[in-house]
Parts: structure tokens; C-alpha cells; sequence
């Protein structure tokens, strides 16, 4: 496809229509694919990936400039999706294991209230205990979005349809609640799972 050529197709894609956005797709399909299995081993993964791929493509054809051809510029944003990807089941990863803590620190609060656990187990509660407390100072609004990212596992779309907010409030509030957090458990003297 010629530059002309894929310049009239984009044109006819912000236009609304579907045969170029098909045009478009089946064009960089293998592009987006290639970098995307390089990036992810997961086959459920890997498609949702692609799909977040030409979502963010097509949301985005009107800032597309032109500087570079469509296939350089989905490419970059394919290797963003999956970056971004990492980045957050890395953060969710440590926040899921904190927050499984948590659970455990209530069982063991109520063993070592029946006064079953030795000095270890008593330290352990108190640390879980902390980690309990600083969840719980967390303002409301950001309690829920921790929960519904974390522990739940919902996507930022989900976050956003479930509390009815913009995705640019939930991504503040998470923001806001993990340095809140990290603050807190520092104060305490807790180390958090490195991000």
C-alpha cells in the first residue's frame, strides 16, 4: 500500500468507515501480532493485547500525523499496550500479594487470639494488622478502586463503568492510594514488594 493510498483509507476510517478500519486491520494485523507475541506467552493474553492495540489505534487516528507510515506508528503503540501491560500486572501482582497478606493476617489474629502462635506469629499479626489499618485510612473512593484493581482484578474500564467515573479519575485515585500506601508502610516501617 502506497503512502496516498493509506492516507485515503485513514481518512476514510475517521469517517466511519468500516471497510477502511477493515482495510487497516487486516494490513497491520501481523504487525501487531508479531510485537505483541515477542512481548506475551499467554494466548488469552497475547488477543487481548491485540485488541487493546487497534482500540487504542483507531481511538486515537486522529492525532496520527503522518510523520512516519500508520504500520511504524500501531507498531509503537502495540509495544506501549504490551510495556504498559508489565507494568501494571507487575504493580497488581505486588498489591494482590499485600493485600493476600492481609487476609492472612486475620487468620492469624484470631489464632493468636486463642493464644495458639508463638512470638513470630504474635509480630506477623501485628505487621498485618498495620498493613489492615493503613488500607482502612485510605479515603473511601480510593478503598474501592484498590479493591476493585487488586483484589477483584477488574480492567480500568471495568473500574470505570463499575464506580461510573472517568478513567482519568480512577487511574488518580489508585495513583493516590498506592503512594498513600507506600507512605504509611514506610512510616510504619513495612517494606512493600518492590514495583
Amino acid at each position: 500500500m502506497t503512502r496516498e493510498q493509506e492516507k485515503q483509507i485513514i481518512s476514510e476510517a475517521e469517517n466511519g468507515s468500516d471497510a477502511a478500519y477493515k482495510t487497516l486491520y487486516e494490513t497491520y494485523q501481523s504487525n501487531v501480532v508479531a510485537v505483541v507475541r515477542r512481548r506475551a506467552s499467554d494466548p488469552d493474553v497475547i488477543e487481548d493485547l491485540i485488541q487493546q492495540s487497534f482500540i487504542r489505534a483507531f481511538n486515537a487516528l486522529p492525532t496520527f500525523r503522518g510523520d512516519s507510515a500508520f504500520g511504524t506508528w500501531i507498531t509503537r503503540i502495540a509495544i506501549n499496550v504490551c510495556l504498559s501491560h508489565k507494568r501494571s500486572e507487575r504493580v497488581r501482582q505486588n498489591w494482590v500479594t499485600l493485600l493476600e497478606d492481609v487476609e492472612y493476617a486475620k487468620a492469624a489474629m484470631s489464632e493468636a487470639a486463642r493464644g495458639s502462635g508463638p512470638d513470630h506469629d504474635v509480630q506477623m499479626r501485628e505487621r498485618r494488622e498495620l498493613v489492615l489499618e493503613g488500607i482502612d485510612r485510605l479515603p473511601e473512593r480510593y478503598r474501592k478502586a484498590i479493591w476493585l484493581r487488586y483484589v477483584k482484578d477488574l480492567s480500568y474500564e471495568e473500574i470505570v463503568q463499575t464506580l461510573e467515573v472517568p478513567m482519568g479519575t480512577v487511574k488518580t485515585w489508585l495513583n493516590r492510594a498506592r503512594r498513600q500506601l507506600q507512605r504509611e508502610f514506610k512510616r510504619l516501617g513495612l517494606r512493600t514488594a518492590e514495583a
